[in-house]
């Protein structure tokens, strides 16, 4: 393998919400093809709260920058609940700012799974987070701006510190336990959305479409996949879920 072999093909530039994060490079390192890079910055979001994003604005336009100078092909504003605290209407216009700004796409992980849902005919939509329930209320209210229908929600409230402190293993197995109730209570749910960064959710997302025949959407997979479809770049690596597999297929 020579160096221009090594060379990045796409550098995607993720802004997180926190200043460590690790489980959004270790699941996109297994999911995505040869070349194609995450670089993150993080912000300092105390809390779930609305005024803690607002806070933390300027700070996101400084980071977008940071990525940019780095030669991100695409900039992505991680984390849901800063979604959801701005509203959908507001984030959009922000990632419209960016983009024309920037000179490259914008995206936010939220935007990224309303997408894939539409992209694979899902409309009735289960969810499973670790939020409680003033969050997961904004959740359905974008979701339904959207055009999508939050038919389910299994969840377990637990704080950000909480959810920071979340060791790999239990939070493996709350993926797999909250998607699968989430399932169960809504038969007709069309597709599971697992929003959150601070969780390993591969594991889950495998075994329950396995189980249940249904593509599960993580902040994760779907941001990965927008990013490539909008690159033209049709691979995934295998295994990596019904949504990163339907790249080849378009």
């Amino acid at each position: 393998m020579t160096a221009r072999d090594l060379k990045p093909r796409l550098r995607i530039g993720y802004v997180t919400p926190h200043p460590l994060n690790d489980t959004l490079q270790y699941e996109f390192n297994l999911m995505a093809p040869p070349g194609v890079m995450v670089m993150t910055a993080g912000l300092e979001i105390a809390d779930y709260a609305p005024d803690a994003v607002e806070d933390q604005l300027g700070v996101l336009e400084r980071r977008v920058d940071e990525l940019m100078r780095r030669g991100a092909a695409r900039i992505v504003i991680a984390g849901v609940p800063v979604a959801i605290s701005l509203g959908r209407e507001r984030i959009c216009r922000l990632l419209g700012d960016i983009s024309e700004r920037t000179g490259v796409p914008a995206d936010t992980n939220l935007e990224a799974i309303i997408a894939g849902a539409t992209h694979l005919g899902a409309r009735r939509i289960a969810s499973a987070t670790r939020w409680h329930e003033t969050v997961n209320e904004r959740l359905s209210a974008y979701l339904t701006e959207a055009g999508l229908e939050l038919v389910s929600i299994a969840s377990s409230g637990r704080t950000m510190a909480q959810n920071a402190g979340l060791d790999d293993e239990t939070g493996m197995k709350l993926a797999s336990d909250l998607g699968r109730e989430a399932l169960t209570s809504a038969p007709s749910a069309e597709a599971l959305m697992m929003p959150g960064s601070r969780w390993i959710t591969l594991g889950a997302v495998r075994e329950l479409e396995a189980e249940c025949g249904v593509p599960v959407l993580t902040g994760h997979n779907a941001g990965l996949w927008a990013a490539l479809q909008s690159a033209g770049i049709r691979e995934a690596a295998a295994d990596s879920g019904m949504l990163l597999a339907s790249l080849s297929e378009d």
